[in-house]
């Protein structure tokens, strides 16, 4: 299916790419939630994933969406909330899921997450309870977290529910493009960079060396950091393999359920123009949405709620409806 170029008129103040993503990213006065239910999911190694737990008033017979976040980010990133929010209110239980590292995971983390970290994802949800899990699962995850779900996706796992759709925000789809663009942003390259550094330099991992220690503080880029920590922590022989093992846009032809991906067109960090590569007549699954505007995760136009959670809770609801769940 050829992407749909979507129209989009920017919420006042929020005028441009860099804008949307400041106020996705980091907005100050994040959404309101009802109180949740802390959950703490073991991992085979013996760390754990922080999750927060939210039940709708009155029970749908909903799916439950479980969200992801993205690179230095964490359950309560405001796009996060702002999309817990709207699935809330359409009737879905909603879990915040927060990777391995992140700072709600820190406490029982002795590593930390990246592109290659899918099968994280496939533990956390093969855990799920059949009272949480037994009307199936929805995904939605941002940038990293979109990417995450993608692979995830495309590889399986055992002993997961069923999965009856996802959707991905602003994925890397071309790791290596969405890194050199985010290099060369002088403001939010830099200060994601300081976030990852800080985060992986905290967990208290005895598998990270004095040498890998050095080079996270010297790393200069985020496509050195992962070039010269991630990639041989993780026991890849470089980053382009990094990339090529872990490549979404590769997982999009394998790709069995339905699938949202929303991209903007000026997303300053990861790069509208890798669609255009993409042969979307082999990815029969996926339903591209290329946005004219919002940023990075932002997609704050002049609705209440911001397109992309309209988007994902039209996508959602419509899996969720006796004939969405029927549909090949």
């Amino acid at each position: 299916m050829t992407p749909s170029l979507v129209p989009f008129r920017p919420r006042p103040p929020w005028l441009g790419g860099t804008l949307q993503t400041l106020r996705a990213l980091r907005w100050p006065w994040p959404a309101r939630l009802p109180p949740g239910h802390r959950l703490w999911l073991p991992m085979a190694d013996g760390d754990a994933l922080a999750a927060m737990l939210h039940l709708p008033t009155a029970d749908a017979g909903r799916p439950l969406a479980v969200l992801v976040h993205g690179l230095t980010g964490t359950e309560d990133d405001p796009y996060l909330r702002e999309a817990a929010a709207g699935l809330l209110r359409r009737g879905f239980p909603v879990l915040r899921l927060n990777l391995r590292g992140s700072a709600r995971s820190l406490a029982r983390s002795t590593s930390h997450y990246h592109l290659g970290r899918s099968a994280d994802l496939a533990e956390a949800l093969a855990l799920l309870p059949e009272a949480l899990a037994g009307q199936g699962v929805v995904l939605a995850g941002w940038s990293l977290g979109g990417a995450l779900v993608l692979n995830l996706l495309a590889r399986g796992g055992e002993g997961m529910p069923a999965i009856l759709g996802a959707a991905a925000i602003g994925p890397p789809l071309e790791p290596e493009v969405a890194y050199a663009a985010i290099d060369a942003n002088p403001v939010l390259g830099r200060a994601l960079l300081a976030l990852y550094r800080r985060e992986v330099l905290a967990v208290p991992a005895a598998d990270l060396p004095d040498a890998l220690r050095r080079a996270a503080r010297q790393a200069g880029s985020l496509t050195e950091f992962e070039a010269e920590v991630t990639a041989p922590r993780f026991g890849y022989p470089s980053f382009a393999v990094f990339c090529e093992v872990n490549r979404p846009a590769a997982a999009l032809p394998r790709l069995r359920v339905p699938t949202l991906l929303l991209m903007a067109e000026d997303d300053p960090l990861v790069p509208v123009s890798v669609m255009d590569g993409i042969d979307w007549a082999i990815c029969p699954a996926v339903l591209p949405l290329r946005v004219a505007g919002g940023g990075h995760c932002g997609f704050y136009d002049r609705d209440a709620e911001s397109l992309s959670v309209r988007a994902i809770g039209a996508f959602f609801e419509g899996l969720s409806s006796p004939a969405g769940a029927s549909a090949p």
